[in-house]
């Protein structure tokens, strides 16, 4: 058997199994820019192989193997989701509801608007269309992101339908465990208003074992 190696060339580091240089695919080297990433990759490597998307050998692979044209579209998809950012949706009858919502999530939403040049404006009804917004200066931050930085972005926010969000959280303003928290503000609302059911407990448990493993590989990139 072949061990895996890694080798550092200029500013990144490559994996070889013996004079072969893996890849991605037939042009595509696979490749990462931190060391302690490159050592998690290949644990990871080394052992059966993980179907999960969101581990951080398949993030990884992901992010590596992102081309120009794939930048363009993840851009797109996350812009889309922040034109309906989770934070936004106020469409409840409750005042009590939109109050915690309101104390929890308006701070976050005033922050990115002034970082961003946004007006951005709450969803309190369904019938509402909504405003054109110019969202060059968003555009601007994640083009400069690199591969693996705007993967975590397109990842969060997919997951969590919250771009705004998912913006505290790679700036680390935010845990995860505080981003699951608040983008889960309404479900945690009736719960304590019907119970927490156990099929309920299972689904959050596994949404924070895929926040858990973005915020590793977040981690392990910086």
């Amino acid at each position: 058997m072949i061990d895996i190696v890694i080798k550092r060339i200029d500013k990144k580091f490559f994996f070889y199994k013996g004079n072969d240089q893996v890849l991605l695919n037939a042009s595509t080297p696979f490749y990462v820019f931190k060391k302690k990433h490159a050592n998690l990759v290949l644990k990871e490597m080394i052992k059966k192989p993980n179907k999960n998307q969101f581990s951080v050998l398949n993030l990884t692979r992901f992010s590596a193997a992102l081309t120009f044209e794939d930048r363009k579209k993840i851009i797109g998809l996350i812009i889309d989701v922040l034109r309906n950012d989770l934070v936004l949706f106020r469409c409840f009858d409750d005042n009590d509801l939109l109050k915690l919502l309101s104390k929890k999530l308006d701070k976050y939403i005033k922050l990115f608007s002034k970082e961003f040049k946004l007006r951005l404006s709450l969803t309190n009804s369904l019938s509402i269309k909504r405003k054109r917004l110019n969202y060059e200066k968003f555009n601007d931050f994640l083009i400069n992101l690199d591969n693996f930085e705007l993967s975590c972005v397109y990842k969060l926010s997919s997951f969590t339908k919250s771009v705004i969000l998912s913006y505290f959280f790679i700036e680390k303003k935010i845990s995860y465990k505080k981003l699951f928290d608040l983008t889960n503000l309404e479900n945690k609302f009736q719960q304590k208003l019907w119970g927490y059911v156990d099929e309920q407990k299972k689904l959050d448990s596994h949404s924070l074992e895929i926040l858990k493993n973005i915020s590793i590989f977040f981690k392990n990139i910086n």
